[in-house]
């Protein structure tokens, strides 16, 4: 596997336990309004953003012309299919990775992804630090 592709395979496999990490902590008791933002946000992220820019990414790289892929489905469940097709195809992915990488829009949806993958370690490290507050 290349480099590149074990980044995305990394960035997609990190907002994924972010976000299921942070679906176990109790913010209910919480009037912080910076926790209740970050809890929504790391939701949106993972159930709405994640999804429709790993379809994106997909699309730029000509993947979904090479594998059966069903169309974005605003889920966790999704982006977890997406990581079982790069170990799955991950010769196809990374001949796609190869034909397509010199493309600007290729280049910027891969960096959406890594600015993503940051936005939620953000969300993420403010509710583990609301929760081990509130654990003690």
């Amino acid at each position: 596997m290349t480099a590149r592709l074990q980044q995305i395979q990394n960035a997609l496999k990190n907002i994924v336990l972010y976000y299921l990490e942070t679906q176990k902590i109790d913010i209910e008791p919480s009037y912080n309004a910076r926790v209740n933002g970050a809890e929504t946000h790391v939701r949106v992220i993972a159930e709405k953003r994640l999804p429709y820019l790993v379809y994106d990414l997909m699309q730029q790289l000509h993947v979904l012309e090479k594998i059966e892929f069903e169309q974005p489905q605003a889920s966790v469940a999704y982006v977890i299919q997406v990581i079982a097709s790069i170990t799955n195809f991950g010769s196809i992915w990374e001949q796609c990775l190869i034909e397509r990488l010199p493309y600007t829009k290729t280049q910027l949806a891969l960096n959406s992804l890594v600015d993503l993958e940051g936005e939620m370690d953000t969300y993420y490290q403010i509710m583990t630090g609301y929760a081990a507050k509130h654990s003690q």
